[in-house]
């Protein structure tokens, strides 16, 4: 720590005094939060900003700062017009935002304490990062009443599409950003992730069963529906658990939490966008490599995510031109291909869960499988015939020359 500050002090740079005094004020042999902040902006001679947990302040443009000095404090309010209010306290008096500030801010506060907040960095990076999480909370909350509707499915494929960047961006640059933010963030985007997961696979399915059932042979239509009938089910109860979830504290969690600017970790001065998007991509080199030439299903599932991460570590980077979107666009080919690739598997896992139940059910399972082999050996016979009899009307032709 002392090395820490004063190498950072010798450097003098307004940012570096503040995220100091900021993990100064966290230390674990800490007073009070208050009296250990009054004592580090004593000691470090830094002002620092207020707001709620929230960030209800930052939003509206208000900024509170709080600037020690040598006999007491002096509460900064400064508004979205340039409008500025500076009122002077003494000893320690300074620990407590004055009644004419407080004043001013109650209703935007709504009574939430100010807390000190640590230090925004004016890093590109960091601020790109932001910006791109702002972006995803607002597809989040776009598709939200769409997901509830369930009337139309795409609002729940764009729901998880925003939910999976955003847990793609904080993956990338997780070494560069606070730790207890990115925790708080992890979980509930998991928890999300695992309610929307599923009914996600099941609407793929119904559309691909209730394709597939108008080509079956008319004995099979009564079976056919009974299937949609049972995946209908098992929709239903996954809509339910997915309500639960958009309705839960864990949800509200993400949405709140992304309104908040990222931190950077202690000692980080900057995100490395473009860097970070070059390793990504070498990890997917990494492991296409090593698929060898017949990859099974698991091995390309784990593609599909490399590849995914690197399409968004790319999204995410300052780098431009043609050659940027070239990448973007044959990655999401082939992000599109795998992802047939996986929805077929799931299909399949989904049937099998969802109409074997005993002996005889497992038996007509395999049963349809089989048939289902039967069907594809009689369509590729049947592509093969009209060469089949070109070449024996040759050999026709030939044997009657002769």
């Amino acid at each position: 720590m002392e090395k820490m500050h004063e190498d950072e002090m010798a450097g003098n740079r307004p940012d570096a005094i503040r995220r100091l005094a900021h993990e100064f004020s966290r230390a674990r042999d800490a007073a009070a939060p208050q009296e250990n902040w009054l004592r580090a902006e004593r000691e470090l001679a830094v002002s620092h900003e207020y707001d709620t947990a929230d960030r209800d302040l930052e939003q509206i443009g208000v900024q509170v700062s709080r600037l020690p000095l040598e006999a007491g404090v002096m509460w900064r309010l400064t508004l979205p017009r340039g409008e500025r209010v500076e009122t002077w306290t003494t000893g320690t008096e300074g620990l407590s935002l004055p009644s004419e500030i407080t004043r001013l801010i109650g209703s935007v506060v709504a009574g939430k304490p100010l807390i000190p907040a640590a230090p925004l960095s004016d890093d590109p990076g960091a601020k790109r990062l932001r910006a791109s999480l702002l972006a995803q909370r607002q597809a989040l909350l776009e598709h939200d009443p769409g997901v509830r509707l369930a009337n139309d499915p795409d609002n729940l494929r764009k729901h998880r599409v925003a939910a999976r960047r955003t847990r793609a961006f904080l993956r990338a640059t997780r070494r560069y950003v606070e730790s207890g933010w990115l925790r708080s963030l992890a979980e509930p985007l998991n928890e999300l992730g695992a309610a929307t997961g599923p009914l996600r696979d099941l609407d793929v399915l119904l559309h691909h069963v209730r394709v597939s059932i108008d080509g079956l042979d008319a004995q099979d239509h009564t079976g056919g529906g009974s299937l949609v009938e049972r995946l209908d089910r098992e929709r239903a109860n996954a809509y339910r658990r997915l309500v639960e979830t958009l309705d839960s504290d864990s949800y509200r969690t993400i949405l709140g939490l992304l309104r908040l600017p990222p931190r950077l970790a202690a000692n980080i001065e900057a995100i490395p966008l473009d860097l970070i998007a070059r390793n990504e991509f070498e990890r997917l080199a990494k492991r296409v490599r090593r698929l060898g030439k017949h990859p099974d299903d698991a091995a390309l599932h784990g593609l599909r995510i490399a590849l995914k991460r690197a399409r968004y570590a790319a999204e995410l980077s300052t780098l431009t031109g043609k050659h940027r979107l070239r990448f973007l666009n044959d990655a999401k080919a082939l992000q599109d291909l795998l992802g047939e690739h996986q929805d077929a598997t799931v299909a399949v896992e989904l049937l099998r869960a969802t109409t074997v139940v005993d002996s005889p059910t497992a038996a007509a399972f395999v049963a349809g499988r089989l048939a289902e082999r039967q069907g594809v050996r009689r369509s590729t016979i049947t592509r093969q015939l009209p060469d089949a009899w070109k070449r024996l009307r040759r050999s026709a032709n030939r044997l009657a020359e002769h």
